[in-house]
């Protein structure tokens, strides 16, 4: 598989390919990196002068980004040096170089993305029709950190493909794995006027009762759900932690990110018609702009 990695020189950018090359086999895949220099205007130097300036920007930040690869993937790894806005040029190498994953930094060198998911992040995410990972690196946890990584699955078609394209990287040996799938709580809702009256009656504990069981039979089910659908998935999955959380599923995933102390989080994202293609789901979208950590997201595509 070719990866291709959106770098601009800014510690997000080098960050990505740090940890997607983590995720590669030198044996098998391949790394591409893409940058578009910027465009430099300068009052006496010739046209030719300041594209052999754009050429040694190129020059220095694939150079530096090589050294941040793997050592088996450095001298196989190709370049694309891009004319168009990394928005839109990332998409067209992608799909020249026949690329299977896009990696990027959550944040890159403008003014606005040092505060905020970057501009170009989110245009690849929402456009993308591969596995687009996004990178955040904690200042604090080191680049070779294990990882410790978040599956979340929700049954749908997304939610499989994701978790099918996770089980096609090569995850190091010390990768940790927490697979979680999420069901409502038995109190998601306004209680209506009736059902307060209702729990008034001498029927309400018996009422309750019935309930919580079948919450709870609920909650057994999707939990050997997890576990069967993780048995179907590559070694380092069938050993997953499984995890049923209760409540909004954006939410519980951020928990979960904290609770598990995760660098990674895998999820599906939904949208593939001439409107949807430019959302991904407000779970997705949620949890890519609040999650501290790196997103794969993985768009689900139409069955023929």
């Amino acid at each position: 598989m070719k990866v291709l990695f959106g770098v601009d020189g800014s510690p997000g950018g080098f960050a990505a390919v740090q940890q997607g090359g983590r995720l590669m086999d030198p044996a098998r895949d391949q790394a591409v990196l893409y940058y578009t220099p910027p465009q430099i205007h300068a009052r006496d130097a010739t046209p030719e002068i300041c594209e052999r300036a754009r050429t040694a920007l190129a020059d220095a930040i694939f150079a530096e980004a090589r050294a941040d690869l793997p050592e088996g993937l450095r001298d196989t790894a190709a370049t694309i040096v891009g004319q168009q806005h990394p928005r839109q040029g990332l998409l067209i190498a992608a799909e020249e170089a026949q690329a299977g994953l896009i990696a990027v930094g959550a944040r890159g060198v403008g003014r606005m993305e040092k505060l905020l998911l970057g501009s170009v992040s989110w245009s690849v995410v929402r456009s993308s029709h591969i596995p687009v990972l996004v990178v955040r690196q904690a200042e604090s946890s080191p680049p070779q950190t294990p990882f410790r990584v978040l599956l979340a699955y929700d049954g749908s078609d997304s939610g499989e493909e994701a978790s099918r394209f996770a089980g096609q990287l090569r995850w190091p040996a010390d990768t940790s794995i927490a697979a979680m799938t999420v069901i409502e709580s038995m109190l998601a809702g306004a209680v209506p006027t009736w059902l307060e009256e209702k729990a008034r009656s001498a029927d309400a504990e018996a009422m309750a009762q019935a309930w919580v069981r079948e919450h709870e039979e609920e909650k057994q089910h999707k939990q050997e759900e997890l576990s069967q659908f993780c048995r179907t998935l590559p070694a380092v999955f069938q050993a997953a932690k499984t995890i049923v959380a209760e409540g909004h599923p954006a939410e519980q995933i951020l928990r979960l990110i904290g609770a598990e102390r995760s660098n990674l989080v895998v999820l599906g994202a939904h949208g593939v018609g001439a409107i949807e293609r430019f959302l991904i789901g407000s779970t997705s979208e949620r949890v890519l702009a609040h999650a501290p950590c790196s997103v794969l997201v993985v768009r689900s595509h139409p069955h023929p």
